[in-house]
């Protein structure tokens, strides 16, 4: 007999960055998933668990179809609400908030928060989805690729020094907007050809003089044209940088695609956290830009 997490994935197609929405869940049953909410004051809040919102799978693939459901009970689930026009804020897209998640479904826009990711056991979870004859939503490739690595770069985030990033952000704030821009898929909402943009920065102690590489790591189907685009920007950076720290720049190759970067040549580098741009942005995380 298969498990329980066998049965959600090829039976009803609970897969990662999967969706459902909130109506059909009885508010009694949501209201019991909220109790695995880690803050207990958002615990059996109605107002966190509105119809209009949708539950985000973010488990993995493996861990849901785990054979034996007693060494991988659980599915994590993320509550993400609907949100208006004038809520979306460029600093939560292109995974740039470890905290927030803003991504479009079925032309409406939802927000996955930290806070709001529960934990529900997989016979529950199939129960409850074949008894009310839920409908399962496919992800799509764009919510498929950020998804995951928003939940990563929560864990994975390396400091860079101080002094370093007291000449950083700067520039960043400046030149990131460009660059995002630069690197639109045309096709697809708030979607980027940037997987994610790489710094090396030498040495990793507080000093007063630094070299740096940068490289934005791109979709392996990005235009010649877009992908000469992103490296001009991020040439631009790197120049602006050199010119207002006194800090060398070392980059070689400004940008790539992901089919002809080799894994040995991103060793020496860092994925470069943009938390710290979402969060100066005018985030409500922070309140009001001071």
């Amino acid at each position: 007999m298969h498990s329980f997490g066998q049965k959600l994935l090829h039976e009803l197609g609970v897969e990662q960055c999967a969706s459902f929405f909130c109506a059909p869940i009885p508010m009694d049953a949501r209201l019991r998933w909220s109790e695995s909410l880690s803050k207990v004051e958002l615990r059996n809040d109605v107002k966190k668990l509105k119809d209009t919102s949708i539950f985000l799978i973010l488990s993995q693939n493996c861990d849901i179809a785990c054979r034996n459901d007693k060494l991988d009970s659980h599915v994590e689930i993320c509550v993400c609400k609907k949100i208006k026009e004038k809520e979306k804020h460029a600093g939560n897209m292109f995974v740039g908030s470890v905290r927030k998640l803003q991504f479009s479904i079925e032309d409406d826009w939802y927000e996955a928060n930290v806070d709001l990711i529960l934990s529900v056991t997989k016979k529950e979870l199939y129960a409850t989805l074949i008894e009310h004859n839920v409908d399962i939503l496919a992800s799509s490739e764009q919510l498929f690729q950020i998804a995951p690595l928003w939940r990563a770069n929560r864990y994975a985030r390396t400091a860079l020094p101080d002094n370093f990033n007291n000449c950083l952000f700067p520039i960043l704030d400046e030149n990131l907007h460009r660059l995002q821009a630069n690197a639109v898929v045309p096709t697809e909402v708030a979607a980027s050809y940037i997987r994610a943009i790489y710094i090396r920065v030498t040495p990793m102690t507080e000093e007063k003089n630094y070299s740096f590489a940068l490289f934005a790591l791109l979709q392996a189907d990005t235009p010649d044209e877009i992908l000469s685009n992103v490296q001009e920007s991020v040439e631009d950076f790197a120049q602006a940088l050199e010119d207002t720290s006194g800090f060398t720049d070392e980059s070689d190759i400004y940008a790539d695609r992901d089919s002809n970067t080799f894994v040995s040549y991103l060793n020496s580098y860092l994925r470069l956290n943009l938390d710290k741009h979402s969060l100066a942005d005018g985030d409500s995380d922070i309140g009001p830009e001071l």
